[in-house]
C-alpha cells in the first residue's frame, strides 16, 4: 500500500476555521411580518376546538427555519384554538425523543425530522400511524406518484403497507462548483458549457485542478477538483456521502425495480458490475490526487467545510445548504462566484437520476391522533406550505405541484432585476423532469442497513487493500441482500 492510502486520517486543517452548519443571516428577506392571512377554508375538523399538541422537530439550521415554526404554531392557534407545544431539537435528540416515548407509550404527537425518513424501523415496531386516508388530498395537491409510494412503509405489526408519513418538503442532492476558479483558469464557467457525460465530467474536474496547481504552485495539495462523495460515518451517520454514491451508481445503470409487493432486490448481476466499476473510479482518483485528504473520513458537514475554505472545486451535498450559507454571508460569492448543475451527469451524457427526499410529518399511534388530524387538514392548504417554506429561506422546496407553481419564488430562487439566482431555481427544474425520483431512503419501506452502508464500506476496504475491487463489490451486495432478506421474507408471508 502507498503512504497515501494509509495516511488518510487527516482532514486538511485549513477547513478546521470554517462554521459546519450554514447558517443563512439575511433569509428573512421574506419576512414573517409579511405573510398573509391563510388557510380560509376550513374543514369540520378544523374548527376552533380548543386542545394542545405536541409536536417534535429538527432544530432549524439557520433563526429563519426556526422562526417560521412559531408562526405556524401561532396561525394554528389563531385559526382553530388549539395551542402547539413545539420541542425543537438536533437531529440526534429527535430520534432519542420519538425512540424512547414510543418505548414507554408517549411519543410527541407527530414529528419533523429529515433523518426520520432513513428509519423505517419505527414503522415495523407499529409506532407509526397510516395516514392513507390522506392519499386523495396528496393527489388533489398533485404531489407525484413517486412521492407518495416513497412515503410507504411496512408496519411489521398490524402486518400491512402503511402510508407513513404526510410527504410535503423536499430536498435533492445538488453540485455546485466555484464558477471564479473556473475563470481564473480559463475553463468553461456556464453550467451548459460543462460536460454532462460522466467520464468527461470526471476529466472536467480533473483538468481544472491540473491547471490551477499549474497556474498556483501554492493551490497544490490544498485545493482539490473533486469533493465527492463524501466517504465517512460509517457506522454512525453516513448520511450525504452514501446519498452521493448511490447518485453515482444510477447514472452507471444500477439497477432499482419493485416486484409485487414492493420490494427491491439490490444483489443482482448489473448491481454488482455498476458498483465495480464505481470503486474502480473511486480509488483510482483517490491514489491519482484527484480528491482531497480526509474524503474517506469526511461525515455530513465536512464537504461543506471544504468548500467554504475552497480547498475544492466541486462539491456534492445533501441540501441546498452551500449556496444559501452564502446568500447570508456573502451574495457577490452567491450571485457571482458559485453555481449550480442544472442537471446531473451520467455514463451516456442524458440526464442522470434525481433523487428527491421527501419529508413530513409523522404521527405517532400512542399520541392524540384525532388533534393532529385537525391540524393537517389547516396545514395540507396550498397557502400554509407555501407560507412556511418560503419562510424558511428555500433550504425544502415544496413537492406538491400545487404549490411548486403557486409561487414565482420556486422557479426563480433570489434572482432580481440585476442578477438571476445560479442555484435555487436548480432545484425547480430538477422537480420538473421526468428524471425525478425517491431517495435511496425511500426505496425499501421496511429496516434497510442504513449505517453499516456497505457499497460505501466496500471502497474502504479496497483503499485499505483488504480486498480487490471485484471482491468488495460481490461482499458488499450479497452482505446488504442478506440484510434486508430478514424482513422481505417476512412480508412475503403476509
Amino acid at each position: 500500500m502507498s503512504e497515501r492510502k494509509i495516511s488518510r486520517r487527516k482532514v486538511l486543517g485549513i477547513i478546521g476555521g470554517v462554521a459546519a452548519a450554514a447558517v443563512i443571516g439575511g433569509v428573512s428577506y421574506y419576512y414573517l411580518s409579511g405573510i398573509p392571512q391563510i388557510a380560509r377554508t376550513q374543514t369540520s375538523r378544523t374548527k376552533v376546538t380548543g386542545g394542545k399538541l405536541w409536536l417534535v422537530t429538527e432544530k432549524g439550521w439557520y433563526k429563519e427555519e426556526e422562526e417560521a415554526k412559531k408562526w405556524l404554531a401561532l396561525a394554528f392557534k389563531k385559526q382553530t384554538g388549539i395551542e402547539i407545544e413545539l420541542s425543537s431539537l438536533s437531529q440526534e435528540d429527535v430520534l432519542k425523543k420519538v425512540s424512547s416515548g414510543a418505548m414507554a407509550g408517549n411519543p410527541p404527537d407527530a414529528a419533523f425530522c429529515w433523518t426520520l425518513d432513513w428509519l423505517p424501523e419505527y414503522g415495523w415496531k407499529g409506532w407509526v400511524e397510516d395516514m392513507s386516508e390522506y392519499i386523495d388530498k396528496l393527489k388533489e395537491l398533485d404531489v407525484p406518484e413517486w412521492a407518495i409510494e416513497g412515503a410507504h412503509w411496512y408496519d411489521g405489526v398490524e402486518k400491512k403497507r402503511i402510508l407513513a408519513y404526510i410527504p410535503y418538503v423536499a430536498s435533492n442532492i445538488p453540485i455546485h462548483y466555484w464558477s471564479d476558479i473556473l475563470e481564473e483558469i480559463g475553463m468553461p464557467t456556464d453550467p451548459e458549457e460543462i460536460p454532462m457525460k460522466f467520464d468527461e465530467f470526471t476529466n472536467f474536474w480533473k483538468e481544472a485542478q491540473d491547471k490551477l496547481w499549474k497556474k498556483d504552485p501554492s493551490a497544490k495539495g490544498k485545493t482539490y477538483g473533486i469533493g465527492w462523495p463524501s466517504m465517512g460515518g460509517i457506522g454512525s451517520n453516513p448520511g450525504d456521502g452514501y446519498q452521493q454514491l448511490m447518485h453515482i451508481l444510477l447514472w452507471h445503470g444500477w439497477v432499482l425495480e419493485r416486484d409485487s409487493k414492493g420490494l427491491v432486490k439490490v444483489y443482482r448481476p448489473e448491481n454488482v458490475n455498476c458498483l465495480k466499476r464505481i470503486i474502480k473510479w473511486f480509488v483510482d482518483l483517490y491514489n491519482a490526487d484527484y480528491m482531497p485528504d480526509g474524503i474517506l473520513e469526511w461525515g455530513s458537514p465536512d464537504n461543506n467545510k471544504a468548500f467554504h475554505a475552497k480547498n475544492i472545486i466541486s462539491v456534492f451535498n445533501g441540501t441546498m445548504s452551500i449556496p444559501l450559507y452564502w446568500w447570508g454571508q456573502d451574495k457577490t460569492v452567491y450571485y457571482d462566484k458559485t453555481k449550480t448543475l442544472p442537471r446531473f451527469p451520467s455514463e451516456t451524457g442524458a440526464p442522470g437520476a434525481a433523487m428527491f427526499q421527501v419529508s413530513g410529518w409523522y404521527v405517532y399511534k400512542a399520541g392524540k391522533v384525532e388533534l393532529v388530524k385537525k391540524f393537517l387538514d389547516w396545514f395540507l392548504d396550498p397557502d400554509v406550505i407555501n407560507a412556511f417554506l418560503k419562510a424558511q429561506g428555500g433550504r425544502g422546496f415544496p413537492i406538491a405541484r400545487a404549490v411548486l407553481e403557486s409561487d414565482p419564488f420556486w422557479k426563480e430562487g433570489f434572482s432580481t432585476e440585476e442578477k438571476r439566482d445560479p442555484h435555487l431555481p436548480t432545484v425547480y427544474e430538477m422537480l420538473k423532469s421526468d428524471v425525478a425520483m425517491s431517495h435511496m431512503a425511500q426505496w425499501f419501506g421496511h429496516p434497510w442497513n442504513y449505517l453499516d452502508a456497505y457499497p460505501m464500506a466496500a471502497i474502504h476496504k479496497v483503499v485499505r487493500g483488504e480486498m480487490s475491487e471485484d471482491e468488495a463489490a460481490e461482499w458488499a451486495l450479497k452482505s446488504w441482500q442478506d440484510y434486508l432478506d430478514k424482513y422481505q421474507n417476512e412480508v412475503k408471508k403476509w
